[in-house]
């Protein structure tokens, strides 16, 4: 008996299909690959219908698996815990609009509490806060600045050293 958890998913199946065309082809970059694989199958698409059924086919056993297929979307299983404002800070406006600034982060809610403010933030406003911190400590990096939990280290590390 087979599920769809035992079937490879649509990234997977497309990772395949590409090493096996590298492969047999024996080619190495992968834009350029694709540019041609695009051009030759859009191509052969309109002379062959065969061709042309065969890419239908497969668009629609794709979508398929789409729709069956459990999204892998990380979901965080920590509760939320409600960030508390330092006193002394009662007057101080906050813009959750505005760009991220990790300074004004530890100013409202003291190191103890950084690295939960700061996991409210997105990957891109973590890159800004990480670029503000780097100022003030130039040459220095996150350990993997592709990973959001190394970019929150990183900004705890240098404005809140021991949290």
């Amino acid at each position: 008996m087979s599920t769809t958890l035992d079937q490879p998913t649509i990234k997977q199946r497309a990772s395949a299909a590409t090493a096996q065309l590298r492969q047999a082809l024996g080619l190495d970059d992968l834009k350029l690959l694709s540019a041609a694989v695009a051009e030759a199958a859009a191509s052969e698409a309109t002379k062959n219908s065969e061709f042309f059924a065969r890419i239908r086919r497969i668009y629609e056993e794709l979508a398929n698996l789409r729709v069956h297929q459990p999204s892998r979307r990380r979901v965080s299983t920590q509760p939320r815990s409600q960030l508390v404002p330092l006193p002394g800070n009662e007057g101080t406006r906050f813009d959750p609009f505005a760009p991220l600034d990790p300074y004004l982060l530890l100013r409202l809610y003291g190191p103890h509490q950084l690295r939960t403010a700061l996991s409210a933030y997105s990957y891109a406003g973590l890159r800004k806060a990480v670029t503000a911190v780097q100022t003030h400590y130039p040459g220095t990096k996150p350990r993997d600045g592709r990973k959001t939990e190394s970019l929150i280290n990183y900004v705890v590390e240098r404005l809140a050293p021991g949290y």
